[in-house]
């Protein structure tokens, strides 16, 4: 299990690049789920709770504005899909919650720092305000996932790319984020 962990690891920064190259909505959602598949498999393993419920509502988010967005899916089906996915993370939500309290540590408040500013950056309607809180999540995962090398570099790109973006366009904040970042 552990080189399964090891590679699964590798692979999820792998994904990660993909992510910020792809120049499509469809290729992106389609990395998007791969990506997020690789990573809760991964982040199970690891027993990291947060980034479970990172990924399962990225991948979500994803399935949802696939479905509204290529195929042609009732609402009432839509509906049914969200209430399904919301009900899924939920449970998972009580079971990490629940667990934490039995055993609290620095590290596991950190991811769950990190998972509520990366979902507050994916409901962001202007791109600024979505950067920033990633860079904010960048920050706050490496000391969340401090020791993981997969999970640093991940965020050490997250730093990276999030900087480059806000000081090459630092007036930008028309365009509304994608739902796909799952750092």
């Amino acid at each position: 299990m552990e080189v399964l962990a090891e590679v699964l690891g590798w692979t999820s920064v792998a994904f990660y690049i993909s992510l910020t190259i792809f120049n499509s909505m469809k290729a992106t959602r389609f990395a998007a789920f791969a990506s997020a598949a690789n990573d809760i498999i991964w982040s199970v393993l690891m027993g990291w709770h947060a980034k479970v419920i990172l990924n399962l509502s990225v991948a979500s988010i994803n399935a949802y504005r696939y479905a509204k967005d290529f195929m042609n899916v009732p609402k009432s089906w839509l509906a049914a899909l969200g209430a399904a996915m919301a009900a899924g993370i939920g449970y998972i939500l009580y079971f990490a919650v629940t667990a934490f309290i039995a055993e609290p540590s620095l590290a596991v408040a950190f991811q769950f720092a990190d998972l509520a500013v990366i979902l507050a950056a994916i409901y962001m309607t202007t791109l600024r305000k979505y950067r920033v809180l990633m860079l904010i999540s960048g920050f706050v995962g490496m000391v969340g996932y401090y020791g993981n090398p997969q999970m640093m570099i991940i965020k050490a790109m997250v730093i990276g790319i999030m900087s480059y973006k806000l000081i090459k366009n630092p007036e930008e904040s028309q365009s509304a984020p994608a739902e796909t970042t799952q750092a």
